[in-house]
């Protein structure tokens, strides 16, 4: 047994040790099914808790190692997908983790120990793979296959995500069961943004040349920057007040900068997604430049804000006027 397999195999058992003695220790009270608090302060990844998920990850991560110890190295192919495996985990952790710093939640340490047991085990993941370029090179299919999923379950969750928002807003208020269907199809876009980003980043290091002379490319990257941003405010700032987010007559004038902000990101989110889709798909925008693409791009997402802006005083408009008649 060599010195990376025995690394993985520590570092996955500490890790599973961690998550299970967490998982053990936690409130057994059940989630609450109309508390989107609720569900973020449980840890709760689509409506799973948390530790089942960490050691599942672990366990998987166990056996891989000791599968590849046992054959004499791992089937081609193989370290490659688990290498993205934990490519995923790392940003899932580190979202997790970034949801434990926000106001209403406490800090949960072990997160951060799973990051860097994480970053461990991908580390000598990589270093199990020869030639990780051309092992990327020769999955390339794959790759574009779950990279274009990871697409689907953005774009798809964010256009259901719009439309629930303005049918919840039909009454100008979210309730507690809304606001809970709204935070699962939000973290169903956090997965699928982290499958596009780390596939994206494996199809790109199999032709960093040719991606970087390519504008269609360049801008595609430059909508999942914003894309990331955007989700930044929608998860982190937006989520855990959702419930806030109220236009009826008494609330008006209460919470402007969640309102301003929820408006904002969904508009952002929507022209974001179909962006990087469009660039993706369409070949023939690459006979523009990335600044000609690049400048109705931004045109379309500040519109996209100051549409939301509108949309939000016309609302509060009919409100008064309600309450006026």
């Amino acid at each position: 047994m060599n010195i990376q397999v025995i690394g993985i195999i520590l570092l996955s058992l500490s890790g599973l040790l961690i998550a299970f003695s967490q998982f053990k220790n936690r409130s057994r009270v059940e989630v609450k099914e109309d508390d989107t608090l609720d569900h973020i302060k449980g840890m709760y990844i689509l409506k799973t808790p948390y530790e089942k998920l960490v050691i599942a990850y672990f366990g998987l991560m166990i056996l891989a190692a000791i599968a590849d110890w046992i054959i004499g190295g791992n089937p081609e192919k193989l370290n490659l997908f688990f290498f993205l495996i934990s490519a995923c985990a790392f940003l899932i952790f580190l979202y997790k983790l970034g949801m434990s710093f926000i106001e209403q939640v406490k800090f949960k340490w072990p997160t951060l120990v799973y990051v860097l047991l994480n970053c461990g085990i991908a580390a000598l993941v990589y270093i199990f793979m020869s030639s990780p370029v051309e092992k990327m090179e020769a999955a390339l299919e794959y790759l574009l296959t779950f990279h274009l999923l990871g697409m689907i379950l953005g774009l798809g969750g964010t256009l259901i995500l719009d439309i629930l928002i303005f049918h919840f807003l039909r009454n100008f208020k979210i309730n507690s069961s809304e606001a809970v269907i709204m935070h699962l199809i939000s973290q169903l876009i956090i997965l699928g943004l982290v499958l596009l980003l780390v596939t994206g980043v494996a199809i790109y290091l199999t032709d960093m040349d040719g991606y970087n002379s390519n504008p269609r490319f360049l801008m595609k990257m430059t909508a999942v920057l914003v894309l990331s941003i955007n989700g930044v405010f929608l998860n982190f700032f937006m989520m855990p007040k959702i419930e806030k987010l109220s236009l009826v007559e008494e609330d008006l004038e209460e919470d402007q900068t969640l309102k301003r902000v929820a408006f904002a990101v969904g508009g952002v989110s929507m022209v974001s997604w179909l962006a990087a889709f469009t660039f993706a798909m369409v070949k023939d925008l690459g006979a523009f430049t990335y600044i000609q693409m690049l400048i109705p791009y931004l045109a379309l997402v500040l519109t996209a804000i100051g549409g939301g802006q509108f949309t939000k005083k016309k609302m509060e408009k009919e409100v008064k006027n309600e309450s006026e008649s």
